[in-house]
């Protein structure tokens, strides 16, 4: 096929185009709408590094579970002994075999041996063709109730329920800085608007004043005095744009892609009108509610509680380490592979005690200080961690209340300040009617207006404060990720 310079102009468009959006596949850039509270939470929870760090802790706490759930594995071994020397072979002893570990102390054993040489120990004879053994292990008083293969499962099933606390710890504190940011960078964008609507006011004033005064209505004060007016408001914009550009930069420590990378600022989408939404008091059931959940639910207690749970099953063990170590084994013993080869079906329960091989093995230290120290230390870690849980507790609680508190007084505030920002709208519009009357001067009129851009810019800064002290409510119970 020819590739003539007119084909090649008609393709290279298309293989560009093609590039482009490969590259957009691979790299998805956010919608650029509407950047609502919901849709950035979701952002944040699934892709910030920090929440899928948070999310590793139920794998670490399952992987620890596994290698608990390990020490109950069956395990094949082998043991071999030779030994040669002057070209005899003094002895050769081999054992083959399997253990499998199970409750109350118990271990179950089989195992195949083979023994040969000319300086066998007599012990050690065994029938030519070998020997199979089954046998058991069992520890009588220590380790009966509990050892440190079930306690250590026994910890390791807790461990979950820790991890997922330790996840919604984390969870919680990130979407709280979240939420600050978030509504910073809101306040933000709304104080703009504001200013970027002044300026476009002051603009009008001053052109028509421009030409009242060419036309002689107005002195030639009055064009400086409204010019001076929008070098105010670009002055205004100018630091707003400032803020902005910060709180962009603030908000891209918490919007990722999926591919785990940054976002341009420029490309956040538009924020939610600040004025929008319910400001209301929060009402005693929902107080209630939350602070019953945070007494009950915060992750910080379920933390807390869980390490408890862990201390407890500590204790379990330090104490049954104060019993005496009696151990018993006891094994049958067979030719080759047949077992009770010298009895009759007639000897019963008595063949139990023919061809077996059998030991116990006994300890108590006689003061048992180590252990009784042990089990004290234990008491010590449970009452001190149970006093932490109280004073948690109750630091959780009166925390709720102190953000309610804040909350409830902002609700007001809000109500007040709406009145007072729409006064000072009717004073400015009267103000104005008296300027075209020619009973006010433009000096009055920009007063007036300032007073009335500094009530908005207070007004917005008063939402923005209510949601930041609305997330700090919901973290403080512990529940930031249902907060609407």
């Amino acid at each position: 096929m020819m590739f003539t310079p007119s084909l090649i102009r008609f393709l290279l468009p298309l293989f560009f185009l093609l590039i482009r959006t490969i590259a957009s596949a691979q790299n998805p850039m956010p919608d650029t709408g509407l950047l609502d509270w919901p849709a950035f939470r979701t952002m944040v929870m699934e892709n910030h590094p920090l929440a899928r760090q948070a999310g590793l802790f139920e794998n670490q706490a399952s992987a620890a579970l596994l290698r608990a759930r390990g020490g109950f594995d069956p395990k094949l071994y082998t043991d071999f002994e030779n030994k040669e020397f002057a070209g005899k072979n003094y002895f050769s002893h081999t054992e083959a075999g399997v253990k499998v570990p199970t409750g109350f102390g118990l271990q179950l054993k089989g195992s195949y041996n083979w023994a040969s040489g000319t300086y066998l120990n007599p012990e050690m004879t065994l029938p030519e063709i070998g020997q199979a053994a089954l046998g058991v292990e069992w520890s009588v008083f220590n380790g009966f109730f509990l050892d440190e293969r079930r306690s250590g499962l026994q910890m390791a099933e807790i461990g979950l329920d820790q991890g997922t606390a330790e996840r919604d710890i984390l969870n919680n504190l990130l979407l709280l800085e979240g939420a600050k940011v978030y509504w910073n960078w809101v306040l933000t964008l709304n104080q703009l608007m504001i200013f970027e609507e002044a300026l476009r006011q002051a603009n009008i004033r001053n052109v028509g004043i421009r030409e009242q005064y060419l036309n002689g209505a107005n002195p030639a004060i009055d064009t400086l005095e409204s010019y001076i007016q929008v070098q105010n408001r670009e002055m205004d914009i100018n630091f707003a744009r400032v803020d902005l550009q910060n709180a962009r930069l603030m908000m891209t420590n918490f919007v990722w892609r999926d591919d785990q990378t940054s976002i341009n600022p420029e490309l956040l989408g538009a924020p939610p009108d600040l004025i929008q939404g319910a400001y209301g008091k929060l009402s005693d059931q929902e107080l209630e509610t939350l602070r019953n959940t945070g007494r009950t639910s915060h992750p910080e207690l379920r933390l807390y509680e869980a390490k408890l749970r862990i201390l407890e099953v500590e204790r379990r063990l330090k104490n049954a380490k104060r019993m005496p170590v009696l151990d018993v084994n006891y094994n049958i013993l067979g030719n080759g592979w047949e077992f009770f080869p010298y009895t009759s079906p007639n000897d019963g329960l008595a063949v139990m005690a023919t061809d077996i091989k059998w030991g116990i093995n006994f300890s108590y230290p006689l003061l048992n200080r180590k252990a009784r120290g042990d089990l004290q230390i234990t008491d010590v870690k449970i009452a001190q961690t149970g006093q932490t849980v109280l004073q948690k507790r109750q630091e959780i609680d009166n925390k709720i209340l102190q953000y309610a508190n804040e909350l409830n007084t902002l609700s007001n505030q809000i109500v007040l300040y709406r009145d007072i920002t729409t006064n000072y709208r009717i004073l400015l519009d009267g103000e104005m009617e008296k300027f075209r009357l020619g009973e006010s001067t433009v000096f009055l009129i920009n007063t007036r207006e300032q007073r009335w851009i500094d009530a908005q810019i207070k007004f917005l800064k008063l939402l923005s404060e209510y949601r930041k002290t609305k997330a700090a409510l919901y973290a403080s119970a512990g529940v930031m990720a249902t907060m609407e």
